[in-house]
């Protein structure tokens, strides 16, 4: 039986841990029988499955938005997608906005073609800030804005170009259904038992467990910790940004 629990700041590669393979030993949904029942051989059926992908799906949110606060300038994206975190559409003449994939949470960057085939990265400003003249114009669009799951490109482009519009964007996790089996989380699996914590905890929380809750929070908090210490370190290539404390007496020296 494998157990997960150890000094991650250590580990130098983690083993990929899959939803619900045959082998409980790198197992998502096994873990979480270890972690409340002390076996993880058979799946106790008092935690059902369905419960269990809901709770590890909802978990996965969870780190997720960690993920994003920690990781601000690697833009984290789920490693189990087979693309990038790109779309191209047409982009046709006249037309005032361009509907966002239900999987964008968030926009990074838009950019769109000129009437020569030229990129253009347009600049993001507030609707309330446009002025009519700017709302109602046409053209070759410089500036754009976000309203009900849309953009709005302004000016409104007059000219269409195939594969003109670039949408760079952020998404969520894949989360899992119940027939998955070596189905794996994406993100560094040093960190993956994280999604069993969080799901057992709150089987604890549902069933009055409180030594367990007890236990799986603080065994919650300490890898959560490490993760965030883990993504917000990964991105060397950034400049430090330093910020010298001022004493009157050494001046932070």
């Amino acid at each position: 039986m494998l157990y997960w629990i150890h000094d991650y700041s250590k580990r130098k590669e983690g083993v990929t841990i899959q939803f619900n393979p045959s082998n409980k030993a790198i197992s998502i949904i096994g873990d979480i029988d270890f972690l409340l029942f002390g076996n993880s051989a058979t799946l106790n059926a008092d935690y059902s499955l369905t419960d269990r992908t809901r709770n590890i799906n909802i978990a996965w949110d969870e780190v997720v938005a960690s993920l994003y606060k920690a990781d601000p300038n690697y833009k984290w994206d789920d490693t189990s997608n087979s693309d990038f975190p790109f779309a191209t559409l047409a982009l046709t003449a006249d037309q005032d906005h361009y509907t966002l994939l239900d999987t964008a949470l968030v926009i990074h960057r838009v950019r769109m073609k000129d009437s020569q085939g030229s990129w253009i990265t347009l600049t993001p400003r507030l609707r309330s800030e446009l002025t009519d003249t700017e709302l109602n114009a046409t053209g070759t669009p410089d500036k754009y804005y976000k309203f009900g799951g849309a953009v709005f490109p302004l000016p409104i482009p007059d000219y269409g170009v195939a594969g003109g519009v670039e949408l760079e964007f952020q998404r969520g996790g894949n989360h899992f259904t119940i027939a998955d089996d070596t189905a794996s989380p994406g993100f560094n699996s040093q960190f993956h038992q994280i999604l069993s914590i969080k799901s057992a905890k709150r089987y604890a929380l549902a069933n009055g467990m409180d030594e367990k809750v007890a236990m799986l929070t603080t065994m919650e908090e300490d890898i959560t910790r490490k993760m965030i210490e883990h993504y917000q370190l990964r991105s060397p290539d950034e400049k430090p940004r330093f910020r010298l404390a001022v004493n009157p007496t050494n001046y932070g020296l």
